[in-house]
């Protein structure tokens, strides 16, 4: 079948796809969108006078002005110019009817588009929706700000984020070659040189922050089973691993945590249980935050859920903006959330990562509840040492309660926990009595919390859309892929490369740990101010944990030590889960944001001493 196009036809078309193009909230729908609301577009030539549609009608076209110019006239008779060239925006809206009358002014050519070619942009775009309301309304103001908003509502790459992306891939294509090149001379296996060449460029991806976390780890694995490097039972076996299977069920418990709506009600339980004080106002949140962690393995979820309840905490205790008790709460749900990650396995989903690294014989003595065990100094003295900290850093005049009866009414509006909130409840308390009861059934963890988790899912606690929408499952891919290419490190023997490489740090971590701690704290350091959190941890973690082990040390530790130093941050723009708080709470409106930042550098030095006060404690358990 050929189709011919008229002259007429094909300018039709050229317009239309020009059109599209360089308007502002159309530009930012995929291409293939733009290509099916094609099909709904209808050019039109008016002449002056005439009238493009009457208010009160049905919106059922939006229209976009080619040429010539439109007035909007209002009820009052008033005149208005379109904003951005687009009229009739009330057809991408709610809004059923048009809301005014629209005349040609001069001679004009539009483009309509029909309101069933706005729906399917905006299925597929839901947040067009609210670019369309922005405009809309701007054709109602006296003061547009169309220059503004064109400028605002797209922000371009800047040449510094350009460059490093050219970078980054430069290095990802060279590095790889460089390996190739001189890796013949350095008496290898060629498998193993060439999985070292495949490492380097996911590598590389990780550090300048190419592509999504997942997205290395995958590349890697396909290449070096295209290249028959390894089996693929060796590859693919991090997907079929205890941490794999552990992390897939405490994400989707999270799930059902996270929609329950349990978090809001344990905080009101503690705010009536404690005193009405602001110190005890601030150790609720904290408290919460510190339940909520070993259920949700997400520091941004739990940032998330902690957010609304603080927002109201605030309201009603009438907090000034910036003052310190503001401040204080602010920090009190960044603590909780965030404080106590790496003392639960649970806790934060790179700790699967660690849990994943650790040996066959190993992992089955850190699993749940002797991670946390081996854990407990640590988490304590972090706890302590903060507290400390914040009650010297927030001495202040002001004295704020809640009002008689609020908190009391709030949950007497919640009424009894429903059934999802029984679900989490009874599956929080099956998990810990069965690991509990470990020695006497010898059934891993990662099992059990899988049947807990296909018991939620056979009782419809978890609907399909949550199940969805509620696990990470690209994170999930990147646990699978770490530990695949984990298990290729044992396969081809890199790990006795490194081993063999860095024989001094083995050294350090056995005669004298707490070197090897400075060491690492400035390692993480310097690595975090280029590399984000998780890619910083994945990189120590796999490099230093085999040479622990050759050395006679506790992987475990090691592993732990990375996951504490490796959340270490001072600038704002190192923390995603900061970054997302202060975006959520308006920052520098809401909380002194210069008191937070000092605070958090001198958090980064608790948990260092922590660290060094559990020397003593692992060693009592010969750990060390």
């Amino acid at each position: 079948m050929t189709v011919s196009l008229t002259s007429d036809n094909a300018n039709h078309f050229a317009d239309t796809v020009g059109c599209f193009k360089s308007d502002r909230i159309l530009r930012q729908a995929s291409s293939q969108i733009l290509a099916r609301i094609l099909a709904y577009t209808v050019p039109r030539t008016l002449d002056q006078g005439t009238m493009l549609y009457h208010a009160g009608h049905t919106a059922r076209e939006l229209y976009l002005v080619l040429e010539g110019e439109v007035d909007l006239i209002g009820r009052s008779g008033h005149h208005r110019h379109p904003c951005e060239r687009r009229a009739g925006q009330e057809a991408a809206t709610s809004i059923p009817l048009y809301l005014t009358d629209a005349v040609a002014r001069t001679p004009i050519r539009v483009l309509a588009i029909s309101r069933k070619g706005i729906q399917i942009l905006l299925d597929a775009h839901p947040e067009l929706a609210g670019l369309f309301h922005t405009s809309l309304m701007q054709s109602f103001s006296d003061d547009p700000l169309e220059d503004e908003i064109s400028a605002t509502s797209l922000p371009e790459e800047t040449k510094k984020e350009y460059w490093k992306s050219v970078f980054g891939w430069l290095l990802a294509i060279v590095v790889p070659m460089l390996v190739l090149f001189f890796g013949t001379s350095w008496e290898l296996p060629r498998n193993t040189f060439y999985f070292i060449a495949i490492f380097s460029s996911a590598l590389m991806m990780w550090v300048f922050s190419l592509t999504d976390d997942y997205v290395p780890g995958i590349f890697a694995l396909l290449t070096t089973l295209a290249m028959g490097l390894v089996p693929v039972n060796v590859a693919l076996g991090g997907l079929a691993g205890e941490g794999f299977v552990l992390a897939m069920s405490m994400i989707g418990l999270a799930a059902l945590v996270v929609t329950s709506g349990l978090g809001y009600r344990l905080l009101l339980l503690f705010l009536t249980k404690l005193p009405n004080h602001p110190f005890w106002h601030n150790a609720s949140l904290l408290f919460t935050g510190f339940l909520l962690t070993p259920l949700v393995p997400s520091v941004t979820r739990r940032i998330s859920l902690l957010i609304p309840m603080m927002r109201d905490l605030m309201e009603a205790l009438r907090c000034l903006p910036k003052g310190m008790s503001a401040t204080a709460l602010v920090v009190s749900l960044f603590a909780g959330a965030s404080l106590l990650s790496a003392v639960f396995l649970s806790g934060k989903s790179v700790n699967f990562l660690i849990f994943g690294l650790l040996s066959d014989q190993v992992r089955d003595q850190f699993d749940w509840l002797p991670w946390t065990a081996c854990a407990a100094v640590v988490g304590l003295m972090i706890v302590f040492l903060y507290l400390m900290l914040v009650a010297f850093l927030f001495r202040s005049n002001e004295y704020a309660t809640l009002p008689e009866g609020t908190v009391a009414a709030q949950l007497e509006m919640l009424g009894k926990p429903h059934r999802r909130e029984w679900a989490v409840i009874v599956a929080v308390v099956l998990f810990v009595v069965a690991i509990g009861l470990g020695p006497l059934h010898s059934i891993q963890p990662a099992w059990i919390g899988l049947s807990i988790f296909c018991g939620l899912l056979v009782f419809g606690m978890l609907a399909k859309s949550e199940f969805h929408k509620g696990i990470e499952w690209p994170f999930l891919m990147y646990v699978g892929s770490i530990l695949g290419m984990t298990s290729t490190f044992h396969y081809l023997r890199v790990d006795e490369v490194l081993v063999a490489e860095l024989p001094w740090l083995g050294v350090y971590m056995h005669s004298n740990f707490g070197q090897f701690l400075l060491i690492l704290a400035a390692t993480v350091f310097l690595l975090r101010l280029f590399i984000p959190i998780s890619a910083t941890i994945v990189i120590l973690a796999t490099v230093l944990m085999p040479i622990a082990e050759d050395a006679g040390v506790s992987a475990w530790v090691v592993g732990f030590s990375v996951l504490i130093l490796g959340e270490t941050w001072f600038f704002p723009y190192q923390c995603s889960y900061y970054l997302q708080l202060r975006e959520a709470t308006h920052g520098s409106e809401l909380y002194d944001e210069r008191l937070f930042l000092r605070l958090n550098a001198f958090s980064n030095l608790v948990k260092l001493g922590a660290l060094y006060a559990s020397i003593p404690y692992w060693k009592a358990l010969g750990l060390l």
